[in-house]
């Protein structure tokens, strides 16, 4: 009886010792996920921002000749 609770110690701290790996594992995988999700986030905000950007100049551009236009038409 008195081996049992060594051979149950060193059981449980084998057990412990994998438990850790896995959970190692686990976070190095979340991890690397996360780094891919950001990298795709940035581009989608590079993307977004370049549109944003040229709907902004065809705003400004249409603004500016119906700016011209109204003058024209009031100075006839």
């Amino acid at each position: 009886m008195a081996e049992t609770p060594e051979s149950e110690a060193t059981t449980s701290a084998d057990n412990t010792h994998w438990g850790i790996a896995y959970l190692r594992e686990d976070l190095q995988d979340i991890r690397l996920q996360m780094r891919e999700d950001s990298k795709e986030l940035r581009l989608q905000i590079v993307e977004t921002n370049k549109l944003i950007g040229s709907r902004f100049t065809y705003l400004i551009t249409t603004m500016v000749a119906i700016t011209g236009i109204l003058i024209a038409v009031i100075k006839l």
